[in-house]
Parts: structure tokens; sequence; C-alpha cells
């Protein structure tokens, strides 16, 4: 049994498009992998936007004497109703840790023009998410931030 040049040569061409069609599959592959990985972020990364986002919200619309954190507005008692979006400052003397399962508040921090000041609730680390929201603190036009991590 004796190979031809001819056998050589489709052998070899054969061998190149068997590697080319491998390396192709190597780069779907790892394309899909990296698609897989990207969505798998973006769902644990909207778990913990909603997540910062509700508890930033009940800061700034509600009022809750047990913990701040759900609450911070100004009661206007002749009206019977909460001021959304005004906040006392010594509101945030109140603040309480909030967990839900792997998610917890580690820090809320206010800014205004003459005032900034940053309160410490969790003193973990994880993938953090901080959530601002502009606010009246005391009259004065400000910032509350509220950082949220899982």
């Amino acid at each position: 049994m004796s190979i031809t040049n001819k056998g050589i040569i489709f052998s070899m061409d054969a061998l190149v498009a068997f590697v080319i069609v491998l390396f192709m599959l190597l780069i779907f592959v790892f394309s899909v992998n990296n698609q897989t990985n990207k969505i798998t972020q973006n769902v644990g990364h909207f778990f913990l936007e909603e997540k910062v986002m509700l508890v930033a919200d009940s800061l700034v619309k509600n009022f809750n004497e047990e913990n701040s954190l759900l609450g911070a507005c100004i009661v206007d008692i002749e009206k019977k109703r909460v001021k959304s979006n005004e906040i006392a400052s010594i509101n945030f003397s109140n603040l309480k840790p909030f967990h839900q399962d792997d998610f917890f508040i580690k820090s809320v921090s206010y800014q205004t023009t003459t005032r900034k000041n940053k309160f410490l609730i969790e003193n973990k680390e994880g993938e953090c998410l901080v959530v601002k929201r502009f606010v009246l603190i005391d009259g004065e036009k400000g910032f509350v931030f509220v950082e949220g991590c899982v």
C-alpha cells in the first residue's frame, strides 16, 4: 500500500478543514458561555437594584417610628399625612439593620449644601449599589444615598 501525492494533499485538506471547523465551534461555545454569564450577572444586578430602590423609596416616602430606614419623612399632624420627600435629619438617628435573604443595607448618607453625614448600618462587604434620591432635609435641598449589598 503506497500513498500517492493526491492522497496526501486530500488528507491535508481534510485535516485543515477539520481544524477550522473545530476552531469555529470553540469560538461559538465561548460566545454562548459569555452571553450566559452576562445574563446571569444582569439578573443578579437587577435583584440588587430593585431591592435598593424599594428601600430608598420607602425611606423618602414613609414614616416608621421603629426603623427610620423604612421611613424617615416628616409627619404633618394637622393634615394627618406624611410629607413625601421631606425628611428631618433627626430621623436618621433611628436607622436599624434591614435584611432580606442575602440582601442588606450597608449605609445611608445625606448631603446638602451645608451638611454631609454618613450612617454605617452594616460593616460587611459584598456587591453593592448606591441609589441617590433628591429630598428636602430640614427644609434644605439635598440628596439621600442608600447603599445596598448582596
